[in-house]
């Protein structure tokens, strides 16, 4: 990935979801926090990061909470869940490959 590499939307809301995930435990972050951390999205126009949380703020797979004079993310139990059905749905496609891949080599 080169410095002004753009990711696909739906790359960026399984970034930030992963992220909030795995970090859960330090709390809620900040969107700059977010931009600065989150590995691709730095490359991302910061105004497409702010209608991607505000997306998942709708959706309530994430949630607003105040911080500093600012406003902080955290994922959410319905976020954590589509995460999950995320992650899930992407093993169970690369395990097709594999397969298809094994009954390849069979032929």
């Amino acid at each position: 990935m080169g410095g002004g590499d753009r990711q696909s939307f739906e790359f960026t809301i399984l970034a930030i979801l992963e992220y909030l995930v795995r970090q859960e435990a330090i709390g809620p972050v900040t969107k700059y926090h977010l931009m600065n951390r989150v590995p691709g999205l730095p490359s991302q126009r910061q105004d497409r990061v702010s209608t991607i949380l505000d997306l998942l703020v709708q959706r309530k797979w994430i949630s607003e909470e105040p911080k500093d004079d600012t406003v902080a993310y955290v994922i959410t139990k319905d976020g954590k869940l589509e995460y999950d059905k995320w992650v899930k749905q992407f093993l169970a496609w690369v395990r097709t490959l594999r397969t298809f891949g094994d009954n390849a080599a069979k032929s």
